[in-house]
């Protein structure tokens, strides 16, 4: 046990305590104090089990903060894409309406040179002379039916076209700008809630020490077991041939997407980068992964795209039943779905967990698990 030179070993975490309890006060956390003089060892270890469920509820809120803003930036990418494809159609059938317009000119013009109805050129070409736009419109129309090249319904269907993608173009614009702007707060209340974090963490380390570290250490071992159990329960100790608890609704044992030996290059891969740091946006070998761009490069590996953006991984690949699990599977976490890793068996995945930390072999909670899904 950790002795320090003058002070007791109960009296040094217990002054630990009291300030880690000062720290996550002014972070908007309150621990339940105890009564003056209750230096029991019992109560010692109470304490360091709040601190560790603090900080664990902390890390779990920044991650949930991290992923929103990293699929708000994403959905940011995929406005600004449809911007673009918009304004490239509104171009094109701005093209294709000065074709028709000028077709539909030109005729009126052959009609009246070579002797059709009479008035005047300007009067019928140009808004607002000569004849009123119905009959206008009515003469270059008959004009353009009979050469058989162009009608008003189909000048009709270009301007009618033209209006919705402007009417589009436009809410999309004002979208744009509206998530950049909650983006921009966003990335603020995030780094804030990162910042608190680190520094709460690393005091709590240094106040509390070996303690806090040893409770770390006995929850990830404890959350293994479980894990492992609760595995073997979900899938009736078989791999997935089992079909137990986690499914409420029923399905078709048929319709479950089948097993791919590609999920073990993924697996592999995942395992590789254990102990990468997280880094949001990013998807780098050995350089930092956040956790959507980890499940992603891992089925990269294998042969496999899928978009960088836990959601989406989750709506364009193939559910599985969570009794039907395997390994490289994608499991997915919260709702809405805020984190995805890679399940590599025995109720243990890899994930990229969130800021100021690595890449790890961790235990599955099995009751925060939303979906799972088989990409290859």
């Amino acid at each position: 046990m950790f002795k320090p030179p003058i002070k007791s070993p109960l009296r040094h975490l217990l002054t630990g305590f009291l300030v880690c309890t000062l720290l996550l006060g002014g972070a908007g956390i309150s621990l339940v104090e105890s009564p003056a003089g209750a230096g029991s060892v019992d109560d010692a270890k109470r304490k360091v089990g709040q601190i560790a469920d603090q900080l664990e509820a902390a890390e779990e809120e920044v991650d949930r903060l991290s992923e929103e803003l990293a699929i708000a930036v994403e959905n940011k990418r995929q406005l600004e894409v449809e911007i673009v494809s918009t304004e490239v159609e509104i171009a094109a059938k701005q093209t294709e309406l000065g074709g028709v317009q000028g077709q539909m000119s030109d005729l009126a013009i052959e009609a009246f040179v070579g002797g059709g109805r009479g008035g005047s050129i300007s009067g019928l070409l140009a808004p607002g002379g000569g004849p009123n736009e119905s009959v206008q419109r009515q003469y270059l129309t008959e004009i353009a039916l009979n050469v058989g090249l162009a009608s008003s319904d189909q000048l009709d269907a270009l301007i009618t076209d033209l209006d919705d993608l402007q009417g589009r173009l436009e809410r999309d614009r004002a979208d744009a700008e509206d998530l950049a702007a909650r983006i921009a707060q966003d990335e603020v209340t995030t780094q804030n809630e990162i910042d608190k974090l680190v520094d709460l963490n690393a005091k709590a380390e240094r106040e509390l020490g070996q303690a806090l570290s040893a409770e770390r250490a006995r929850r990830a071992v404890a959350a293994a077991a479980a894990a492992r159990a609760d595995a073997e329960r979900i899938t009736g100790g078989g791999g997935g041939n089992g079909g137990g608890g986690s499914n409420p609704e029923p399905f078709d044992p048929d319709s479950v997407p089948p097993s791919s030996s590609r999920g073990a290059i993924a697996v592999a891969a995942a395992k590789s980068q254990i102990g990468v740091r997280y880094i949001k946006y990013m998807s780098r070998e050995g350089v930092g992964f956040d956790c959507s761009g980890l499940t992603g490069w891992a089925w990269e590996q294998a042969g496999v795209s899928i978009p960088h953006q836990s959601r989406q991984q989750f709506n364009t690949t193939a559910h599985v039943p969570i009794a039907y699990i395997e390994p490289g599977d994608l499991i997915y976490f919260y709702s809405p779905i805020t984190h995805v890793g890679i399940y590599v068996g025995g109720g243990m995945m890899v994930d990229a967990p969130g800021p100021g930390r690595f890449v790890r072999l961790a235990a599955v909670t099995f009751s925060k698990v939303v979906g799972v899904s088989r990409p290859g």
